[in-house]
């Protein structure tokens, strides 16, 4: 059992080891508990693992002055459960072992699926980006690793000949200054999830002041800028809704006449998985401007661009709505385990009637 960890949500966290190896060691985050012949293991396993203790577990972490995030024995010790007959515990375990199982499954299925689709989603993106809508056109390499073949009435350029690129900056944190009274937008690292779960972004975790901007080398970018970010997760991008400024972890392009920006941020969806060979960088990946500067994008007629950018939004939200779908239904699994779980061990379910169905034979 897990007693300290960086989270609070790890503590507690149980392993049941049903064989011990000759030689077990167990880190100092770790507890090693011994059962006696009145306690069935898996029982208590399970015990652990539900809500009751749960609760137990975090008053404990959050009683213990001056121990963040770390279980103290002394508290442990004190955790309260109602034990019933041993036999008992030991079908309630048997119970819980069939039916987590099957549950289980269903979770595994369901996170399959949200991979699948995905997946699906990726490709999707992935072929309108580089092939466009009609599949009959002549096409032609473009000598380009992530794009392929690419329509022959195409043309391939450097990003940076069809968007401006603009790099940004962050205040200096030393002048208070700079950081009061802010209301300019300012897209930093700390937006990736955003950046990540969102086309788009509108409000960022900061914002810097005018006085900030003024004096830092960080300039307002125009609302439907490409933002991208250049450090540790690379490539991950959405469309400005209204004026901002970004951090020097981040790049922004702005689009001229010739790329329009839905379709520019779909290039940027497909490339991302290919920018790794582009970073370098032992503890936080970068990639240098140098090679910002090289990237290249398919470049179809500009009305092409729009009806590829409208293509992929609408078949991309159908795809999120199944994702959705198979998210829920992949809490709501989880969330009926722990229920069943703790109506188990404190005997809301009678469970002394419980007999496993054989599971059907192979063909």
């Amino acid at each position: 059992m897990s007693r300290a960890s960086g989270s609070p949500d790890l503590i507690g966290s149980i392993a049941l080891v049903k064989q011990t190896p000759p030689r077990l060691l167990l880190s100092d985050k770790t507890f090693r508990i011994h059962v006696n012949r009145k306690m069935e293991a898996s029982f208590f396993a399970w015990c652990l693992s539900s809500r009751a203790l749960r609760g137990q577990i975090e008053c404990a972490i959050s009683g213990a002055a001056g121990l963040a995030n770390n279980l103290p024995q002394s508290r442990l010790v004190a955790f309260v459960a109602a034990i019933p007959p041993l036999a008992e515990q030991q079908l309630i375990g048997r119970f819980l072992d069939h039916e987590t199982t099957k549950i289980d499954a269903l979770v595994e299925e369901q996170r399959r699926l949200i991979e699948l689709l995905k997946e699906k989603r990726q490709a999707v993106i992935s072929q309108a980006v580089t092939k466009g809508l009609d599949p009959s056109v002549p096409m032609k390499d473009s000598g380009v690793e992530w794009i392929g073949a690419l329509p022959a009435h195409w043309s391939l350029l450097r990003v940076k000949d069809v968007a401006g690129l603009e790099s940004g900056h962050t205040p200096s944190k030393q002048v208070p200054e700079y950081w009061e009274n802010c209301d300019i937008p300012w897209v930093s690292l700390n937006d990736s999830k955003q950046l990540a779960a969102s086309d788009y972004i509108t409000e960022t975790a900061f914002q810097i002041s005018a006085l900030g901007l003024a004096n830092s080398s960080a300039r307002m970018l125009p609302a439907g800028a490409v933002v991208f970010t250049r450090d540790a997760t690379i490539g991950l991008a959405a469309i400005t809704t209204r004026a901002m400024a970004v951090s020097q972890h981040l790049i922004a392009w702005c689009p001229s006449d010739n790329i329009d920006a839905r379709y520019l941020l779909r290039v940027f969806n497909v490339m991302k998985q290919w920018l790794d060979a582009a970073t370098f960088g032992a503890t936080i990946k970068t990639i240098g401007m140098a090679d910002v500067k090289k990237l290249v994008t398919p470049v179809p007629p500009i009305v092409e661009q729009r009806a590829i950018a409208a293509f992929i939004e609408e078949r991309k939200s159908e795809f999120d709505s199944l994702i959705d779908a198979a998210e829920r239904a992949t809490s709501l699994l989880i969330e009926r385990r722990s229920a069943l779980i703790s109506a188990a061990v404190t005997g809301k379910i009678d469970v002394r009637g419980f007999a496993p169905t054989p599971e059907p034979a192979a063909a």
